[in-house]
């Protein structure tokens, strides 16, 4: 079982949630943190009953990241010990089936809610400022009459329950949530997010909340996902296969990649080529996924890094505007990009 020891020398052990329940006060008690604070969580299942709605989920979470297109998730908290099939995958399947004929019941029920909650309708009425639309109402019907998406958040991801979520022809995605617990009861929490979290934390002082909303924010609008390679993988895959794989995608970015580009690795630290993407597929039951290009990836000029310390470990989001243009990477990840 894995542990962490902080530096102090703290013992943290994993954690089995014995009841949902308990596992979805952790997913609302983290919710910003999970989701973003350009998010709304709106918790269902105990205010919901009666409402005339068949298949009735843990939460929505509606998403203000892009304030031009705000967008809605149906939420349901999962524990491991649950069956991925007759418990997890049918109530997935539940949720997309009837979610057209009850987005107006949907709408109706979380414009009451967030009505309630003067935080959460200050963010509604912040996103709705910041975009075209006319009133909250209006604002709030672009993000519930679209189609469906989901999120299953789980202590545990494992290989059954993303072979089975694929079988179903809906957008759904798995954020896992762990736990774990010192002598004293103390928590840790390790978690997946909506919106990835791959880009280090700013240098000591900067605003940490404020810079990471707003490296959030340039996510949303971004349409470039940007992988490291090394040197052999690149040149057979990337560029042999057109296509790259295994990658790690958050849930609310997957519909707005449009293009992939490559990071070589050292000795070459450098952006070196981009193509449009065709499609992205889940990766062999890893809840991973794999990228497929449309065409052969073209050559670009090399854009570096200025800090060896800050190339790219995993993916990154960016405008391709904003690529092409830059003249080192970190101009393309600015935080006012």
């Amino acid at each position: 079982m894995a542990v962490i020891v902080d530096s102090s020398g703290k013992l943290y052990e994993q954690i089995s949630f014995d009841r949902e329940d308990g596992f979805e006060q952790c997913v609302i008690a983290l919710a910003d943190r999970i989701f973003g604070q350009s998010t709304i969580y709106v918790d269902v299942k105990k205010r919901m009953h009666g409402n005339g709605i068949i298949s009735i989920p843990d939460g929505y979470v509606v998403d203000l990241a892009d304030p031009q297109q705000p967008r809605l998730f149906v939420v349901e908290n999962e524990i491991v010990s649950h069956d991925p099939f007759k418990h997890i995958g049918i109530q997935m399947l539940r949720f997309a089936t009837s979610f057209d004929d009850a987005q107006t019941l949907v709408r109706n029920f979380i414009m009451e809610e967030i009505a309630k909650s003067p935080e959460a309708l200050k963010r509604l009425e912040a996103g709705c400022e910041q975009s075209s639309y006319r009133n909250i109402d209006n604002y709030l019907d672009q993000a519930i009459y679209r189609e469906f998406r989901g999120l299953v958040v789980i202590d545990e991801a494992r290989p059954e329950l993303h072979r089975v979520l694929e079988k179903i022809n809906a957008d759904i995605s798995v954020l896992e949530l762990k736990a774990y617990q010192a002598s004293d009861e103390s928590r840790m929490y390790f978690f997946d997010t909506l919106y990835d979290e791959y880009e280090p934390e700013p240098t000591t002082g900067k605003d940490v909340k404020t810079d990471r909303a707003a490296r959030r924010a340039r996510r949303a609008i971004s349409d470039t996902i940007i992988v490291p390679a090394r040197e052999e993988g690149f040149r057979e895959v990337f560029l042999g296969e057109n296509r790259w794989y295994s990658i790690r995608i958050g849930a609310a970015m997957k519909e707005k990649i449009r293009y992939i580009a490559g990071y070589q690795v050292a000795p070459t630290s450098a952006v070196t080529h981009i193509a449009e993407v065709q499609d992205i597929r889940p990766w062999k039951d890893s809840g991973k996924y794999v990228v497929t290009f449309k065409e052969p990836a073209q050559e670009i000029r090399p854009i570096p890094v200025k800090e060896a310390n800050k190339s790219p470990q995993g993916p990154v989001y960016v405008r391709r505007e904003d690529l092409l243009n830059a003249d080192c990477l970190e101009d393309a990840m600015r935080q006012d990009a």
